[in-house]
C-alpha cells in the first residue's frame, strides 16, 4: 500500500474501534473502488473491532460508498447513512447548455470541496444528481450556483426511479468463456487485448473488489465495474449458442 492507503487503512480501523468502544455509529468519507479494497484488506487482516459494518452510497448501484460501523443488532437502535441527494438544475433551461459528468465534477472541485465528501454524480440531460455527506450537501444548497455558463439552483431530492430505469439496459451477449476480459470486451465493444491495461491499472472491480487477474471467471449475480466505461451486472447464464458460445444476460448501467 502507498502512504495514502496506509493512512486510510489506519483511519478505518480507528473508526471501527471507536464505534465498538463507545457504542456509537461511525462513518467514513466516500470511498472510491480502490479505497474500498483497502477496507476489505483491513477486514481480511482482522484489523476491525468485533462489530458489524456495511457500505452504501445513496442507492444500491452507487460506485463511491461510505462505510458505516455498527448496526441495530450491535446497539439496539438504527442510524441512517448521513447522505443527501442534491438535484442541480439550470435557472433558465431555455438558454442552458448540457454539461457532462466531468463538468459537474470540475465545478464542485473549484469550490474547494474535497472529492471524498461527495459520491456519485448522475447527469440527466440538463439536470444532475449528486450524492454528498450532509454537511457538504448543506453547503452546496447555499453555494453551488453555476456549472460552466449555466446559473443553477440546488435542492434536496432523490435520484428518480425513471432515471434508474432509463440508465439500465438489458442485453444478451455471447462469449467463448465467462472470463472477465472476454465479458468486458464484449460488453464495451473492445478486444480482449484492449482490456488488459484496465486490470493491470486496477480499474476493474467485481462485487466491490479490485480484480487484477483478467482470467477471473464471472457468474450470475456478479456486479462488474470498469473505470472509464461504467458498470454492469450479470443477470443469468443461458445455454450455448449453435456455435458453442455461452449466452449471458447482462444489465448495463448508463452514466
Amino acid at each position: 500500500m502507498n502512504d495514502d492507503e496506509q493512512l486510510l487503512y489506519k483511519r478505518l480501523i480507528e473508526l471501527s474501534n471507536r464505534a465498538y468502544q463507545n457504542n456509537i455509529y461511525t462513518f467514513s468519507d466516500f470511498l472510491s473502488l480502490s479505497q474500498q479494497e483497502v477496507m476489505y484488506q483491513a477486514a481480511r487482516d482482522k484489523g476491525f473491532a468485533p462489530i458489524s459494518y456495511d457500505l452504501f452510497g445513496g442507492y444500491e448501484n452507487c460506485e463511491r460508498k461510505m462505510v458505516r460501523f455498527g448496526s441495530e443488532s450491535d446497539f439496539g437502535y438504527d442510524v441512517e447513512f448521513p447522505i443527501k441527494c442534491i438535484k442541480v438544475e439550470p435557472l433558465a433551461k431555455k438558454f442552458a447548455k448540457e454539461y457532462t459528468h466531468r463538468d459537474y465534477l470540475g465545478s464542485l472541485m473549484s469550490l474547494g470541496i474535497d472529492r471524498k465528501k461527495f459520491g456519485d454524480i448522475f447527469v440527466d440531460g440538463m439536470d444532475a444528481y449528486i450524492y454528498a455527506d450532509e454537511s457538504t450537501a448543506d453547503y452546496l444548497l447555499e453555494n453551488f450556483v453555476s456549472v460552466g455558463r449555466n446559473s443553477v439552483k440546488c435542492s434536496i431530492s432523490e435520484l428518480p426511479e425513471s432515471y434508474k430505469r432509463a440508465a439500465l439496459k438489458e442485453a444478451t451477449i455471447q462469449v467463448a468463456s465467462p472470463r472477465a476480459d472476454a465479458v468486458i470486451a464484449k460488453v464495451y465493444n473492445l478486444s480482449r487485448k484492449d482490456t488488459i491495461p484496465y486490470f493491470t491499472e486496477k480499474k476493474v472491480s467485481v462485487n466491490g473488489h479490485i480484480v487484477e487477474n483478467n482470467d477471473k471467471l464471472l457468474s450470475a449475480g456478479d456486479s462488474v465495474s470498469v473505470r472509464g466505461f461504467g458498470k454492469f451486472n450479470i443477470v443469468e447464464e443461458g445455454g450455448l449458442s449453435r456455435k458453442g458460445k455461452l449466452n449471458l444476460v447482462v444489465e448495463i448501467f448508463g452514466r
